[in-house]
C-alpha cells in the first residue's frame, strides 16, 4: 500500500527552532542529518511533513546549500525521508527509521520512557482475577464510563485522600494520555487560550495544540535560579491571571520532569485565580502518590479549593501506569457529573470504552494499593539515590532538581548543548530526548530529563554512556569538551 502524505509543510525557520544548538565540531552534513532524524524519532517532526527546500534552509541555518543537500541525501539513504516530484522532501513513517540512522537505539537503553517495570505481584493478581471473576468474560467486554465497582473504588480512594467523591464523578479511561486528549477535545476550540507548565509532559502540550489552542506557559523549576528555584508564586499567579485560559494543564504533585511538589498555599491561590476566571484545570496526578522516602497520603489538588464550587472546574486525571504496570491501560477522570456526561458523549466519537478485563485487574489492584505504593516507594527511592550518586561521581558539574517524588529529575547540564548531547548519546545506543522536547522549540537546551524508573544496573550503564558522550572518551562528539562560549548563554 502506498504511503499517505499530508499537506503539512515545515518552514526553514520552524525547523531551525526545532533543531536548537545542533552544530558541533564534526562534519556539518552528518550532524544536520542526525539532528533531523532525532526530531523524527522523538515525534517532533511527524510522518508526512514536507521539509524545507534546500536553499531557504541553508540560508536560515547559515550553512552551504551543499551541506543541506548532503544531509537530505543521508536521510534518504537511511529511509527517514523520501523525495517525490512536486512534493519535495517528505518524512516517512516512523517505522522507516528502525533500519536507518537510529537502528542502534532500538536494542539499546531508552531514557525516553519514565515507566517502571510491572509490579512484582501482577502475575498473582491476574491469576486471582481469573479465578474470582470468570463471569467478566460473559459481559460485552467494554463500556464508556467504567464498571460500577471500579468507579466506586476510585471514588473511595479520593475520599480516603481527603476529597469526598461519588462514583458518578468518575470515568474510567484508557490511561492518562487518553484522558488528557479526551478532555482537550471536549473543552477546547480552535483559538482558545490554554496554559501548561514549562517544562512539562510533552504529550499533554501536544494534546492542547492538536485542538488548535494557543499555548501559554507557566515556568516551573527552570528559571534563572536553576532547577532548584522551584515555584515563583507571584510570577505564576500573574501569568495565570493575564492569560485567562479556557483550559490549564498542571502536574501539581511530583511534577514531570522536575519531581517537585507545588506548595499547598500556591495550589489554593492558583485554583482561585484560574477557576475564578472561568478556566477549567486538568490536574494530572499520575505520579502524585509516588513519594520518595516514605509513602505519603497526599491530598488531591482539588481538595485545596477554598471555595467548594471551584472544585467543579477541576478535572483530575490518574492512572495505574506508573504504579502497577504501563501495559495496564486503565486511567480515570474525576470531574463534576455534568462534565462526565459531556466527556462520555465526546468519547463515543473516538472509542467505545475501556476493556472489562483490564478494569477487573484494576479493581483488584486498588484493593491492595497501599501495599503496591509502599513497594514502589522503596524501589524508586533506592533508584533515585543511585542516580544522584552516579551523577555526582561521573558528571559532578551537572545539577539535578531536588525531586521529592515521581520518576524523574530535571538536570542542568551547565551548557546549551542538550540537542547535541542527545545526538552523541544515540551513537552509544542511548536514547535521551533533548531538553526542548519538554518545552517550546529552542528552550531548555541547558537541560535533560533523567528518569530513575529503571533498575540500578541499567541506570549505572546509562550514566556511563552519558559521561562518555559528554567527555568524548568513546570517539563521540565530546559535547562537553567542544563547546564554544556561544553555548554558555543563560536559559530564560
Amino acid at each position: 500500500m502506498p504511503e499517505m502524505w499530508t499537506a503539512q509543510r515545515l518552514s526553514a525557520r520552524r525547523l531551525a527552532d526545532l533543531l536548537g544548538r545542533w552544530r558541533g565540531a564534526g562534519h556539518g552534513y552528518l550532524e544536520l542529518a542526525d539532528s533531523v532524524a532525532l526530531l523524527v524519532r522523538d515525534g517532533r517532526v511527524v510522518p508526512g511533513t514536507t521539509l524545507p527546500a534546500e536553499r531557504p534552509l541553508s540560508e536560515t541555518l547559515g550553512v552551504s546549500r551543499t551541506t543541506v543537500a548532503a544531509a537530505y541525501q543521508r536521510l534518504r539513504d537511511a529511509g527517514v525521508v523520501q523525495s517525490r516530484r512536486g512534493s519535495g522532501t517528505v518524512v516517512r513513517g516512523s517505522g522507516a527509521t528502525r533500519d536507518g540512522l537510529w537502528s542502534g537505539t532500538i536494542s539499546g537503553i531508552d531514557l525516553s520512557s519514565a515507566c517502571p517495570e510491572p509490579w512484582s505481584g501482577l502475575a498473582a493478581l491476574n491469576a486471582r482475577a481469573a479465578e474470582e471473576h470468570a463471569a467478566a468474560f460473559q459481559l460485552i467486554g467494554y463500556d464508556t464510563l467504567g464498571l460500577p465497582e471500579l468507579r466506586a473504588a476510585i471514588a473511595e480512594r479520593y475520599a480516603a485522600r481527603g476529597l469526598p467523591t461519588a462514583p458518578e464523578q468518575i470515568m474510567v479511561t484508557l490511561g492518562a494520555q487518553h484522558a488528557i486528549f479526551l478532555i482537550a477535545r471536549t473543552l477546547l476550540r480552535r483559538g482558545d487560550r490554554s496554559l501548561v507548565e514549562s517544562p512539562s509532559y510533552p504529550h499533554a502540550r501536544e494534546a492542547l495544540a492538536a485542538m488548535g489552542a494557543l499555548v501559554a506557559e507557566l515556568p516551573v523549576g527552570a528559571g534563572r535560579g536553576g532547577p532548584e528555584s522551584g515555584y515563583d508564586a507571584a510570577s505564576l499567579l500573574e501569568i495565570a491571571e493575564r492569560t485567562s485560559p479556557r483550559l490549564a494543564y498542571l502536574i501539581p504533585d511530583h511534577h514531570n520532569p522536575t519531581g517537585l511538589r507545588m506548595p499547598d498555599a500556591l495550589k489554593s491561590r492558583l485554583i482561585t485565580a484560574l477557576a475564578g476566571a472561568g478556566a477549567y484545570v486538568i490536574a494530572d496526578e499520575t505520579t502524585a502518590e509516588l513519594a520518595l522516602g516514605e509513602p505519603q497520603r497526599i491530598a488531591p489538588f482539588a481538595a485545596h479549593a477554598e471555595q467548594e464550587h471551584h472544585q467543579d472546574a477541576i478535572l483530575t486525571v490518574g492512572s495505574l501506569g506508573k504504579t502497577v504496570w504501563g501495559g495496564l491501560r486503565v486511567g480515570w477522570i474525576r470531574a463534576a457529573p455534568e462534565l462526565i456526561g459531556r466527556l462520555e458523549a465526546s468519547r463515543r466519537i473516538g472509542d467505545l470504552g475501556t476493556g472489562v478485563w483490564e478494569q477487573v485487574l484494576a479493581l483488584h489492584a486498588l484493593e491492595q494499593y497501599d501495599d503496591i505504593l509502599a513497594e514502589r516507594t522503596r524501589q524508586l527511592t533506592s533508584r533515585h539515590r543511585a542516580l544522584i550518586a552516579g551523577l555526582a561521581e561521573r558528571l559532578p558539574e551537572w545539577r539535578p532538581s531536588p525531586a521529592v517524588g515521581g520518576v524523574c529529575v530535571w538536570v542542568d547540564i551547565g551548557e546549551r548543548a542538550s540537542s547535541r548531547l542527545s545526538r552523541a548519546a544515540a551513537e552509544l545506543d542511548l536514547h535521551l530526548p533533548p531538553g526542548p522536547r519538554f518545552g517550546s522549540p529552542g528552550t531548555f537546551e541547558r537541560f535533560v530529563r533523567l528518569p530513575f524508573s529503571a533498575p540500578e544496573a541499567a541506570l549505572d550503564e546509562a550514566l556511563r554512556r552519558l559521561a562518555r558522550a559528554w567527555d568524548g572518551g568513546s570517539g563521540a562528539a565530546g559535547v562537553g569538551r567542544t563547546l564554544t562560549p556561544a553555548f554558555t548563554e543563560a536559559v530564560i
